[in-house]
This record gives structure tokens, sequence and C-alpha cells, in this order.
């Protein structure tokens, strides 16, 4: 509606008046196991607010052994969001947002850490938030599993329970505010989930467990769509429209958010970005076994291998820490290059100065805001857990969990998103290539890595003339 005078497009914002929520099944089979791809079509000729598609499915978590004494093994129902390496939204048949992105869950567990609460967590219970800043889940507690005879705790060979997944990334946020397409216009919309390896579920061991790895794994069923559409607006709309086809002179932008992300084995690395607009880059350490199935949580920490996002020194070779007595952080070195410009000006030497930078992009300097990087496991005396999870752990706050497992730096490039102001206020990049150099520390185990994540915004273009939709990546 950006080609509409202020008070046409003023009314056509106002005009919708009746929504109502429409299933959508998967294309073909609605079960799947990690490495599978489902597809999900939306409604046809309708007006689609993309940003209240939920998707609903049953989870089994498989591979539990239940023995006496700590001869077991155990695994938290992850939240859901860590359940897909890739989600992708067509448009018209064109791959629009998504497509350019391999590990959508670690981007989206690092924006969790950084921006959300434990308000936020505890509002996201149907999605299994609760994973996120507890030691256990709704069934049981990573301590918990023995033979389940009487007197002793409940164990568990295998878990199920529903998932209620909302609040993507992509284009179900676009347009300043909610994310409506009308299918008629711009085509069909349809939307694949590719599920994660079972690297996404954290697993423990007891001090007992007898066997070389813990086999947990899941399979879904019964996966379904959710979203709304308008049924009923005003004539003005349709007249709207109309007005604009007829003519044949105008174009019709509709700005989104889109991602690109990539994970590089050195401390300088180069990610490759083609789009409108730059709005913000998030990087975290990877640990060595991030991507490995198999890998059990360290004693002590929340997260499972794949979103412990360890701080390191600048050469690489030990973890940051924080003693008892001296709140000392290590030397390290952390700096962008996008053409000719660095972000920040003077590189990062000092790792606890990343919670600033990374707090003040994602809330503008508010005192309203929050996260989850300080937020790990302790002993509810508040000393470190050293020995494992056999005794009553609680949630802490301490910088010593920042740098130990949340260690997550991300920088804004312009106030606010460009999908969200309707301006392009980050990093143009005139849909040309542009390449981002990224100086982080990583460690120097084999197999370490960088998580290198770039939100930025793109945008469909309705030509009046031809009839065509494109994309400006």
């Amino acid at each position: 509606m950006e080609v509409l005078p202020p008070s046409l497009s003023y009314s056509a914002g106002k005009s919708a008046s009746r929504y109502n929520r429409f299933q959508c099944r998967v294309v073909g089979t609605d079960s799947a196991n990690p490495g599978d791809t489902v597809r999900i079509q939306l409604p046809d000729k309708s007006l689609v607010n993309m940003s209240s598609f939920c998707l609903n499915l049953d989870l089994e978590l498989t591979g539990l052994t239940m023995h006496a004494g700590n001869n077991f093994s155990q695994a938290k129902l992850p939240h859901g969001q860590k359940l897909f390496s890739a989600v992708r939204v067509y448009v018209g048949g064109q791959l629009v947002s998504g497509g350019l992105s391999n590990q959508y869950d670690i981007l989206y567990n690092a924006l969790v850490k950084a921006s959300c609460g434990e308000d936020w967590v505890r509002s996201r219970y149907n999605e299994h938030a609760k994973e996120l800043i507890e030691n256990g889940d709704d069934i049981n507690s990573f301590h918990q599993n023995v033979d389940g005879s009487a007197g002793k705790l409940k164990g568990l060979a295998s878990k199920k329970a529903r998932y209620v997944i909302s609040d993507f990334l992509g284009v179900f946020r676009g347009n300043g505010g909610k994310s409506i397409i009308d299918t008629s216009l711009w085509g069909s919309v349809a939307i694949e989930f590719t599920f994660n390896s079972a690297a996404c579920i954290a697993k423990r061991a007891g001090s007992g467990f007898g066997a070389t790895t813990v086999n947990a794994s899941y399979k879904v069923s019964n996966i379904l769509g959710y979203v709304e559409c308008i049924t009923q607006t005003t004539p003005l709309y349709i007249k709207l429209i109309s007005l604009i086809l007829d003519e044949k002179k105008d174009l019709i932008r509709f700005p989104y958010q889109n991602f690109i992300t990539g994970v590089a084995n050195t401390k300088s690395a180069r990610l490759n970005i083609n789009s409108g607009c730059i709005d913000m880059m998030v990087m975290c350490p990877l640990n060595s076994n991030y991507n490995s199935v198999n890998a059990t949580v360290t004693a002590g920490d929340l997260s499972a291998q794949r979103y412990k996002y360890t701080a390191v020194n600048v050469d690489g070779s030990a973890v940051l820490t924080i003693g008892d007595s001296v709140f000392d952080s290590t030397t390290t070195n952390i700096q962008i290059q996008i053409g000719s410009d660095t972000f920040p000006k003077v590189p990062i030497t000092d790792a606890l100065d990343v919670v600033d930078i990374t707090t003040n992009s994602l809330f503008s300097n508010s005192l309203y805001s929050q996260n989850l990087l300080y937020n790990g496991l302790a002993l509810a005396t508040g000393a470190d857990v050293s020995t494992g999870y056999d005794t009553s752990v609680v949630s802490y706050y301490s910088r010593q969990s920042f740098l130990k497992e949340n260690f997550v730096y991300i920088q804004s490039f312009a106030d606010q998103e460009g999908w969200a102001a309707k301006n392009l206020t980050g990093i143009d990049t005139a849909s040309q290539n542009l390449d981002v150099i990224v100086n982080f520390p990583i460690s120097n185990t084999a197999g370490s890595g960088l998580f290198i994540g770039a939100l930025v915004t793109s945008m469909l273009v309705f030509d009046s003339r031809t009839g065509q939709v494109s994309v400006v990546q």
C-alpha cells in the first residue's frame, strides 16, 4: 500500500473486520523423523495472516534407558524451535525466505538467549521452552531415571508430548506489523520444515551408565498447521487493489524479514550477503561436537552441546573464566568489517563487553531490556554444579554462565529492522553481493566453529504492468 495516498493507505489498513482460523494439512505424510522435510500449503485466494501461523505436532522422545542406581540415560524435551534446521517459505512458487540457512535452530536459540526473559519462557510451555531455564522438562528432571520401583524416582524409557509452535522467523514477520499476504495477488504460499538431527536434544548419562553413547532420538506425528485469514473486509480494499491493477503503472511492495546463516571453522570468517538491507548480525562460537547426535550435556550446564556457546581466549587456547574472588575476563578480539567500515569502530577486547552491545542492539538502550545470557544452573546454595545432576539444582544467574554457555554477540546496524520500519535503515547493499568479514576467536579444538547469522530485509514486488511477482532478496 506504499503507492497509495496516506489517507487511503490508512483506510485500507483499517479495513479488516473479521478473522477466522483455518487448518492446513501436510502435503503427503504427516509424520517425520530427524532429517525429513514436510510441506504445508496455506489457503489459496485468501488474505493470510502469516504472523498467526502455528505448527502443531506430537513428539515422542525415544532411546532412553532405565536401570537401577545410576546406570541410566535421560533427555529433555527440546524447545520447539530447536526441532528445525531449516524453515523455508515459497510464495507463488518462488523461494522467498530461509533459502540460505541450514542452522535455523542455532539462530533462533541465540536470539532467545539474547532477548527473552523467564516470563517469555513460562508463557511458552506449549512449545516446551521450560528446558531453556530448568534442569528438566514437564515430565521429569535430568536426575530422575531409575527403575521406577517403590521408593525410587520416576524413570521413563520414552516420553510423549504435544507441541504448539509459533513465532517463526522470516516472511512471518513483514510489512511493518502483521504479515498479511493476499494469495490471490501474490500467489500460493507453502512452508517447508526440515527436521533437525538428534543433536538438538539435551542428553545426559548417569554416572554408572555402561554404554558408550546415549542414543536418544525423536519422531513426530500428527503434524498440522493453523493460520488466521481475513474472511470479511470492506469493499475499500477490493476497490484500491482493483484501481492499482487497472492503472497498470505502479509497483506494490511487501518488505519482510529474511535471514542468512553459515558456520565457519576459522576465527576470521567471511559471509556473502545479497540483500536489500542488512539489519543485524548474530554470532556465537560452537563447540567441536555441536553436530554430534550422541553428545551429552556437560555437568552443570543447561544447554545441549549444539547450543552451548562458550567464549575462548583470543588465541583460542583456554575457556574464559571468572574466579570466586576475581571478576576479570580474559582478552578477546571481536570486530565485523562490511565494505570499508568496521563495527564496532574499536575491536571488542573484553568478552564481558559483549553483553552490553548485544542488549543495546536489541533493545536500543531501553530500561526494560531482558535476556537469558546470565542464566545457568547451580546448587541451591549458589555453589557451582561440578559433580553432575544427581543433587538438587536450581536456575541461577551469573557472569560465569554467560561466558560458559551463553556467549552471543549481536551487532545491530539500525534502530529498527527495515521490514518493521518499512525503511531500509540498516546497511543498504543495493541488492549486490557483499562480503561480511568477521573476526571472532574460536577454540583450537578440531571441529569447533563460528556461527554467523544475518537478519536482513527482503522485498516482494508485484508489477501491475506485467502481473509478475519478483523477489528482491
